[in-house]
């Protein structure tokens, strides 16, 4: 069974990186449970007037600091966004099911805006043997990068004022085919860019997982507040939280 702590963290820095999108450090009181690449934390914002914690996914995790980098969209983020030095949160995790690599098979990460959140620390453990396709609105979001920048993914920007023109799965389709096989794909972002990866994919055999994201109030899978419809004909509805909140693509209703 895999161990969930609830472990007090105190903020080190939560810097805008761009416009909107902040990365929260947080130094927790002991060791957190390793967690899987794609898992995801329940933080307690800040602030008596926000009762339920917020879900986040794992950037980065070592040596007792707890990493997120997170976008601005709604109360609780608002609130978060303003935490300074030394304030104290609640972290609960990890949580829920990660990305699985299949032995033999190349890793193709592709992640638009911040889905480059969900999908950081898969980066930094697959390293040189994975591929990196992302994509994002304009140059002015290329912060959201950090320390993937040196390494020259491959970028796309939907004004074109970076790297190629148009979206990421678009970028994909102009490489996928040169690609040497057996290759898995693993996906974070929004569910058009899900959809435009079934059709790039569909017929062509190749693995691939998605990371989803839905409003969550517990995390734990007891309130059932997450669920999303599969293809599984036995037990259609799925926790995002327990069974995901990585999914096959091939399993899920889009």
């Amino acid at each position: 069974m895999l161990r969930i702590d609830d472990l007090e963290g105190t903020v080190l820095q939560n810097r805008c990186v761009v416009p909107g999108h902040y990365l929260l450090a947080l130094s927790l009181e002991r060791q957190m449970a390793a967690p899987r690449p794609g898992q995801f934390v329940m933080l307690k914002v800040p602030g008596a007037d926000i009762f339920l914690r917020r879900p986040f996914s794992i950037y980065q995790y070592g040596r007792g600091v707890l990493s997120i980098l997170y976008k601005v969209a709604g109360r609780g983020t608002s609130v978060l966004s303003g935490a300074g030095r030394g304030e104290k949160v609640r972290v609960l995790g990890p949580l829920g099911n990660g990305f699985t690599p299949l032995p033999g098979h190349a890793p193709v990460l592709v992640a638009g805006g911040i889905g480059i959140a969900g999908i950081h620390l898969l980066w930094t453990r697959v390293g040189k043997k994975g591929t990196l396709f992302w994509g994002c609105a304009t140059q002015s979001d290329m912060g959201l990068l950090g320390r993937i920048m040196p390494h020259a993914p491959h970028v796309s920007t939907m004004d074109g004022s970076f790297g190629c023109t148009g979206n990421v799965v678009e970028l994909l389709a102009q490489h996928i085919a040169g690609m040497r096989r057996p290759i898995q794909v693993f996906a974070c972002g929004p569910e058009g860019l899900y959809r435009s990866l079934a059709t790039l994919l569909d017929g062509a055999g190749i693995p691939c997982q998605v990371l989803m994201e839905e409003r969550m109030a517990c995390g734990l899978g007891i309130c059932f507040g997450c669920v999303r419809k599969t293809l599984d004909e036995h037990e259609p509805y799925k926790r995002v939280c327990k069974e995901g909140p990585v999914f096959d693509l091939w399993q899920i209703s889009l």
